[in-house]
Order: C-alpha cells, then structure tokens, then sequence
C-alpha cells in the first residue's frame, strides 16, 4: 500500500507540474511553411496569421507579441476598404540537406502603398525585429523581398501592410529563377496590353482628325483616360513611367478613372446618336457624364479621398449598365454598328467581373482570372475598332444617300428656281417698266416683295380725254400664286379701263371678268382718274385700305375712305365713286397694307398712327425721299429683316401745275423691285 501511494503522489505531481506547460502549448501555434529551392508563386496566406490596429490604435512591435492572432483562411483574402493597419506572422523552414535558399517573398498587389516586412532575429539585448529591404535590382510592379535562408532553419516574420485602396492580401514564395521567368513573362503580357492601347489611341486621333466626327474625339479621350487609369492599377505607371511610389500614382487614380468613364459615356452618346432618342435616355448619359466630371474635381481634394476611391469602385459598373442598355436598344431599333459595340462592353464588364469576383476570393487566382481585366480590355477595344469602322460604312452610305437626295433637291430646286425666273420675268413684264411722264402730276413709286415674285399690281392709263388713270391691287398672300393672279388683273385692266371712265365700273368689270379664276385668294383694289389740267379726281375702291390726301398749303393729313367689297368673294361687286380736286402742290398716297400691317420682333405692328405722322412730317420731301424713308423706317421697325412679311408698294402723287410756257422736265423713275 506504501508503494502504491508513493506512485499515485508522484503521477499527481507531475500532473501539476504539466499543467502550465499544457496551458502554453495549448495556444494555436504559428504554422509553418516549408521552403523549398523551386517555387513558382506558392501561396502563403494559409500558413500567415493576421491582426488588425484600428486608426488610433499604438502599437509597438513588441506590443504584438501579446494579443488575439487570426488565421487566413483564403490564399486571396479582401480587406476592401478601410484605414485599418494590419499585421501579418509567419514562419518558414528550409531542408536539412540543400544548403542556404534564397527565395522570393511577394505581395500581388501593385496597390498596396506600406508594405513593411520584418524577421525576427536574436541578439544579446533579446529578441530584434530586424527591417528587410526591397529587392531594387528586381524591376518589378510589385513589392519583393529576397530573403536568404541556411539549411535547416526555422525563420519568423513579421509584415505590416495598409493602403487607401482596396487591401487584398496574396502573399507568395518564389525561387528566384521561376520568379525572373514570371516577371517576363508579365512584362510581356503588359507590354503588349499598353502597346494595344497606345497604337489604338494614335490610330483614333489620326481618324478624328481625318473624319472630323465628334464620336473619334471623345473615343480618343476615353483611351487616353482609360490607359492612364490602368498605368495606376496596374503599377506600370510607378515603376516605369514616372519612378515615383505607389501612394502618388494613386492619388490620381480616381480622377482617370472617372475621367475615363465620363468620356465613354460621351463617346457612346455619340456613337449610338442617342439625341434621337426621346425621354430620359439621353439626359441619362448628359447626367451621368456631369457627374464623373464632378468626380474628377471632387478627387483632386484628398481629404475625401476615402469616399471617391469607394465611388469609383461602382460607377463605372452603374455606367457600364447604361451604356449596354442604350446598345441593346439602338440595336433593337436597326443601328447596325450596336452591334460590335454591344459585344465590346459586354466583354468588358463581364471581364472586370472576374477579376473583382478574383479579387474577393470566390474565384481561384489563376492566370486566366488574374488577367481577365487586360484581355477583356484588348477584346473590346478590339471589337470598338470593328463598330467604328462600321459606323464609318454607315456614315459613307448614308452620306451617300444623303448626296443623292441633295442631288434630286438640287434638280427640284433648278426647276423651282426656273420657274421662279420665268415668273420674275412674267412680272417684270406686267409692272410698268417707268414711271410715266404727264403734265402737271409728279408719280414717284416703289415696291418691294416679301419674296422673289409678290401679289402687289400698279399701272397707269392715259386716256384720250387727257385723263391718267393709277390702279393699284393687291393679291392675298404671296409668292408665285399672288403673281400669277396679279397678271390675270393686269390683263383684265388693261381691257376694261380703255372701255370706261368710270373708276368704279372698272373694278366691276375686272371682278366680273375674274370670277371663278380667285381660288382661295381674294384681290383689293384702288382705282383713281385724275384730270392733270383741272386736278379733279374720281375715285373707286374694292376693298383697299384708304388713301392720303396732304394738303401743302394748310398741312392737314386726311384719309379718304370709301366703302367697297373686296374682289373675289361676290361677282357682283358693291362699290361707290367719291370726286375731290387737288390744289397746287397737294399729295395724294395710295399704298398696300403692307406697310401699315408690318410687326416688329415683339409682334407690335406699324399701324397707320404712325404712318399718318411721317408723312405729315415731310411734307416739304421730294417722293422719291419720301418713298426711301419710309421704306427704311418699316424696315427697321421689323427688325432689319431680309424681306418684309408681306409685299410693300407706295405711290406717291403730287400736282404741280406748271406755267404754259415752260418745258416739260423729264421724270424718272426710282421703281425698286425684288
């Protein structure tokens, strides 16, 4: 019994001398990775623990060595965003028998901006964690390390890694003649993908350039944004473009990106010639457009770089959507060059897809996923060259098109124009070709047509009995129409006003002789015969606005007003004759209501108040001045416009009798046409 309560006190002892040491062993242990001499890019995270030190958080390198460490469960692990500062350990072991092995530590992520790594060493004042330096003679996009490491040794390390993009951790071992390979090879690859970029971008500018159409400008704009976006992503940009760190290509990361997405969504608006679009499908674009372009100022402030990295993590996704909507549509609607371009953006959303899905860890890291972003890239600038060049054959066939229906236009305008001077000449030929010269009577005329042949009729008659006879019509509207009708009224006159005296029977008879012949137009009309020896007037009116009488002498401005139907809406024509007689240097003006009807640009019109006034103010004006100034008075009251809304004539009559025994003077004519 002895003897056994002698075992049992000892086994209890030792019991309790294990506990503490059961205790230290307990805690998970830091696994290690065996190192060998040929590695090509072998994961690290499953054999890495991580810790995280918030923004605030102090924390000294022997701080570390207490605290909660967590494994890595993924070979990619995703951070996203964050201000967060991590803190990676591992081990590794070298064989017994192979010597000392030099190896390769990578992290695959050119946008990682602190990337410290640390091995721990032993000296005499403890444990030391020693900095490791950044393998310069390896030029490469990436952060690597070269560590050396003697046979059968066991090495911890220590990494501290953080960056205002988003932190995905994939760290690697290589050997470092698989790692020189792979760096070739990459450099290849990257090589050719910016190569691709820089030939298509100077091909595009020697297209916009050469077919001047905005759609190459804002294509050109794109490329050069979109290369210079993937110059920062990539770390092309920092390692061989401008030498500079990491942290200062990314500051203008953003700025590229949306940059680079407002000029394609501009470039699509172009090239799908969404303006034809009805609704919200164009403002989307302009909206969306303006936006970016904010982005791009709001990312030149790096207080807010955290929330516009975020932004244009999804924005170009948001655009992208758009972009393939409005294909799918314009496509949908027979716009053969959607085609390629459907297929292009398609490739390149589904291309970033992968890599975003690669860079969350839900897909392996392999090179086809590593690389789908770049050869999503090439494959749709590739297939946006075969939709330009298609929409270069568009734009040749429907210029072609175009040529020809400007042809046919430029026949029918031929024709029409040939019509129009046969109707300019037919006109001409109705209009007296001066103003006649008669004794005692001064005629001063001008007329002017709202277009190249007009509506408005005068023309004199001398009669046998000494008598001169002025009619003065005006057709409805104007144009070839009104002309045409205005030669049947020249025809009717000429017949009817050598067979009566009457002024009102005329105009009868012209109705008369012209009913059925109107269509949809109707004519005023005003007659006067005026005896040139005694100054007596007998007047008839169809309709036409009244005339002005001026009286030299007492300068009263008078209207003489006298009922009448207009011609065309009845053949029995209602009119009346009125008789005055005009004094020694009186004037009498018969016009259109085209001058009284003329309206500015606000829509006020001219009215006779005015015109009444003008007159009444040069009394003492020649007619042929009279005539310009107020031609020139209308004309500026409308606005100086090219031609007048309605076609204009003025003729101005004043009686100077003149004693027998001096000569006739010669008088002119100042007529002014179209």
């Amino acid at each position: 019994m002895d003897s056994f309560r002698k075992i049992r006190n000892s086994i209890s002892f030792l019991l309790l001398l294990a506990l503490p040491l059961g205790s230290l062993f307990s805690e998970e242990s830091l696994p290690v990775f065996p190192i060998t001499g040929s590695m090509f890019g072998v994961p690290l995270n499953k054999y890495m623990l991580l810790r995280t030190v918030q923004p605030g958080e102090k924390k000294t390198l022997g701080d570390l060595q207490e605290g909660t460490w967590d494994r890595i469960p993924k070979d990619s692990l995703s951070l996203s965003f964050t201000d967060n500062e991590f803190f990676v350990r591992f081990k590794v072991q070298s064989p017994p028998k192979e010597g000392t092995i030099s190896w390769y530590f990578v992290l695959n992520n050119p946008g990682m901006e602190n990337l410290t790594v640390y091995k721990k060493t032993y000296r005499a004042e403890g444990i030391v964690w020693a900095e490791l330096s950044r393998d310069l003679r390896m030029s490469y996009i990436q952060q690597a390390f070269l560590i050396e490491t003697p046979p059968n040794r066991e090495e911890e390390f220590l990494v501290s890694a953080s960056s205002r993009r988003s932190v995905v951790f994939n760290f690697q071992a290589w050997a470092p003649k698989e790692f020189a390979a792979h760096i070739q090879m990459e450099n290849l690859l990257l090589g050719v993908f910016f190569g691709a970029i820089g030939i298509m971008l100077v091909y595009n500018i020697f297209l916009a350039f050469v077919v001047k159409d905005s759609s190459y400008f804002f294509y050109v704009f794109y490329l050069l944004f979109y290369a210079l976006w993937q110059l920062s992503v990539t770390g092309i940009g920092s390692q061989y473009l401008v030498h500079t760190s990491a942290t200062s290509w990314n500051d203008y990361l953003t700025g590229f990106a949306f940059l680079s997405v407002a000029f394609s969504l501009l470039f699509t608006r172009s090239f799908l010639h969404m303006e034809r679009e009805t609704g919200w499908k164009n403002s989307a674009f302009l909206i969306l457009a303006a936006f970016a372009f904010l982005g791009f100022f709001a990312s030149l402030f790096m207080g807010i770089y955290g929330i516009m990295i975020r932004a244009v993590s999804w924005y170009p996704f948001l655009a992208a959507l758009l972009v393939v909507y409005a294909a799918a549509l314009r496509l949908k609607k027979g716009y053969r060059p959607a085609r390629y371009f459907l297929l292009a953006w398609s490739v390149l959303i589904v291309s970033v897809l992968i890599t975003s899905l690669r860079n969350l860890s839900w897909i392996p890291d392999t090179y086809v996923t590593h690389w789908s972003a770049q050869f999503g890239s090439l494959v749709e600038m590739t297939l946006l060259s075969f939709a330009l060049a298609d929409r270069i054959k568009t734009l040749e066939k429907d210029s072609l098109q175009a040529r020809l229906e400007n042809y046919e236009n430029l026949l029918k305008l031929t024709e029409i124009e040939q019509e129009l001077k046969i109707a300019r000449e037919l006109q001409e030929s109705i209009l007296p070709d001066r103003v006649p010269e008669v004794k005692n009577l001064k005629l001063s005329v001008r007329s002017e047509f709202a277009s190249s042949v007009g509506g408005d009729f005068y023309d004199f008659q001398y009669l046998e009995t000494g008598k001169l006879g002025i009619f003065l019509s005006d057709v409805s509207g104007h144009g070839v129409p009104a002309a045409i009708i205005s030669s049947m009224v020249k025809l009717a006159f000429s017949i009817e006003s050598r067979k009566n005296e009457d002024p009102a029977e005329v105009l009868r008879s012209i109705n008369r002789s012209l009913s059925g012949k109107y269509g949809k137009h109707f004519i005023t009309a005003a007659y006067l015969l005026v005896d040139l020896e005694t100054g007596n007037v007998s007047y008839s009116n169809a309709g036409h606005p009244p005339i002005v009488a001026i009286s030299r002498n007492s300068g009263e401005t008078k209207e003489i007003y006298l009922p009448g139907w207009i011609m065309g809406m009845d053949p029995n024509l209602k009119n009346s004759v009125v008789n005055f007689e005009m004094k020694p240097g009186d004037r009498l003006i018969i016009y259109t209501d085209g001058i009284t009807e003329a309206r500015s640009p606000s829509g006020e019109i001219f009215g006779f108040q005015r015109f009444y006034k003008l007159l009444g103010e040069h009394i003492g004006t020649s007619g042929e001045e009279l005539a310009e100034m107020l031609f020139s008075t209308v004309r500026t009251f409308a606005g100086n416009r090219k031609h007048f809304e309605d076609d204009i004539t003025l003729l101005i009559l004043d009686y100077l009798p003149v004693p027998e025994d001096k000569g006739k003077i010669e008088v002119t004519s100042n007529l002014s046409r179209n």
